[in-house]
């Protein structure tokens, strides 16, 4: 009960950290997507397309607050859409700021790449960044926010670092949330893994579209109990129920060109960290099992990381936006505390 009390304290105490309105909790939530989110949604998030890199449609949501002047572009993951945003939607909404969220080509709502949609491809991941760039100077720059942030989870986290290391300028500060700098390959040599993912590649693409990597397939619930995303029984099961009600945003497993691609920007991200003068404040989960945590440890050895390392929830899996209340909740009030400096 003290820890309770203790998180209270410090979520809600003016000057610790820049939470001026009480985050959702998991005792709210489902009464949360019954009656208020739908509406918040209705009312505030524009939906909007543009033409990506080589003309692929990419989807995006706006929420634009009353204000106007402090923007957060939402970055998310492989496989995700800015459906499953919507509770931090709110939540940042309602600590002031403006949200674009945007859907990834490949993915979500955006345009897919292969016949069969189900397979998580990109040609180039620079296709992304891009993309992203595209977005924040079509979109967001329309809006004239004052200061631009970016808030990116996973593979967006990888694309974020690669965006701020080609544009610092853009960008006023930056929370990557268990960013993609290294995928966890389950004990296997980097090297090894690329030169297998390349063979795949190759050989499976003379016999018809890039193939599945070794281990992925269609998309396929294989429910909370086997997951190792978020301790949190209720967000794991509203995100897959938006899934059931939007099937057009389901993925499935990556191809092997796609982890080719994922395992190179890492590497790329990390050797070019040190172009990054853009302040960063880099959210590690403590017990992920999907990135590689060492690779984000090297990442801030060279790029400005708030406090020079990142920021451990401990205990915590791979989905920091979506995790249990007390795991979710010391994310986000860091990330509000930090961005409020800038």
């Amino acid at each position: 009960m003290r820890i309770c009390w203790l998180l209270v304290f410090t979520l809600l105490t003016p000057g610790v950290f820049a939470v001026t309105v009480p985050l959702s909790t998991e005792a709210r939530l489902e009464a949360l997507h019954r009656e208020a989110l739908p509406a918040f949604w209705q009312e505030h998030a524009v939906e909007g397309e543009f033409a990506g890199k080589g003309g692929v449609p990419i989807r995006y949501a706006a929420l634009r607050h009353p204000s106007r002047e402090r923007a957060i572009m939402v970055v998310n993951g492989r496989v995700e859409s800015y459906l499953k945003y919507q509770e931090l939607a709110w939540d940042l909404w309602h600590q002031g700021y403006s949200l674009y969220l945007i859907d990834h080509r490949g993915q979500g709502r955006s345009g897919r790449l292969l016949s069969d949609p189900q397979k998580g491809y990109v040609e180039y991941f620079e296709d992304y960044v891009d993309d992203l760039k595209t977005f924040h100077d079509q979109v967001v720059q329309a809006d004239k926010p004052a200061s631009v942030f970016i808030l990116a989870h996973s593979m967006g986290g990888a694309i974020s670092a690669r965006y701020l290391e080609r544009w610092p300028a853009d960008i006023r500060a930056a929370v990557l949330s268990s960013p993609m700098l290294g995928i966890n390959l389950g004990g296997l040599p980097a090297w090894l893994a690329k030169a297998l993912a390349t063979g795949i590649d190759t050989v499976g693409s003379w016999f018809g579209e890039p193939p599945y990597g070794p281990g992925q397939g269609s998309y396929e619930d294989h429910g909370f109990a086997d997951n190792e995303l978020t301790h949190s029984p209720l967000r794991y099961r509203l995100f897959r129920e938006q899934y059931e009600r939007t099937p057009e945003v389901k993925l499935g497993g990556a191809t092997a060109h796609w982890i080719r691609e994922g395992i190179l920007t890492g590497e790329q991200a990390i050797q070019g960290a040190s172009k990054i003068h853009t302040p960063l404040l880099l959210l590690q989960a403590g017990e992920d099992s999907v990135v590689d945590n060492a690779a984000q440890d090297a990442f801030c050895r060279a790029a400005p990381c708030e406090g020079g390392k990142p920021l451990r929830i401990e205990g915590a899996w791979h989905e920091l936006l979506i995790e249990s209340d007390e795991k979710r909740q010391q994310a986000l009030a860091a990330t509000l505390d930090f961005l409020r400096r800038y």
